[in-house]
């Protein structure tokens, strides 16, 4: 399978001299079909019916890569964990012109830039997400905990490597704390595993954090 011509993004003008174009090296294939934050009236909206019925089905997907990159797999599944790089595909233009939004679509969070916000909608729309790597099996990946919907195109793959990626002495916006408790109150009424849903843990806690902001 040949996805080369398949899509081909513009990337970025930088100065207002060159463009860079990136081109796909594989693509998601999940249940999950709808998009959880989508862009609406120059904001974030999160659609409740997706998060309450389609969060199991982010929990499992499989990564096609594209047959010109498949050399590129070669020791890979000797890591537990590799990070994806995907471009939200569903993002319109226009969308791509908004500079701030309400964090996950709650409008009781205070509007933030995007960029310090994890949104979908972007001026580049490129986000990242560490998963567990299952199985790699020919040209595809098993991949869990990928929050990226079917069809998404895949720009990047690299090993995560947890002193590079995952500093300590941690501190976050206190918003964030807000935030993620109110994801945790509505992923806690959906259909994912407790188990295995991320805003279930208390993220003060987490061994990444400073600890003036574990003992708040």
């Amino acid at each position: 399978m040949s996805m080369k011509n398949s899509f081909q993004l513009i990337a970025f003008k930088f100065l207002n001299m060159t463009v860079y174009s990136i081109s796909p090296i594989g693509i998601v294939k999940s249940k999950a079909d709808r998009e959880v934050l989508k862009y609406s009236d120059e904001d974030l909206k999160l659609d409740l019916d997706v998060v309450l019925n389609q969060g199991s089905d982010l929990i499992k997907s499989t990564i096609i890569i594209n047959d010109d990159y498949i050399d590129c797999l070669e020791g890979i599944e000797d890591f537990s964990h590799i990070i994806i790089i995907f471009w939200t595909h569903k993002v319109p233009d226009k969308a791509r012109q908004i500079k701030k939004v309400h964090p996950a679509g709650l409008k009781k969070i205070p509007m933030r830039g995007i960029f310090a916000t994890r949104s979908p909608v972007r001026p580049n729309p490129i986000c990242k997400t560490t998963v567990k790597l299952i199985e790699k099996k020919g040209n595809t990946l098993l991949v869990e905990g990928l929050d990226a919907i079917d069809n998404t195109p895949v720009i990047d793959i690299k090993p995560h490597l947890p002193f590079y990626d995952s500093p300590t002495n941690i501190k976050l916006a206190n918003w964030m704390y807000d935030l993620m408790e109110e994801l945790k109150i509505l992923t806690e009424k959906s259909d994912i595993d407790k188990d295995i849903n991320p805003y279930s843990i208390n993220i003060r806690s987490h061994p990444c954090m400073s600890p003036d902001q574990q003992n708040k």
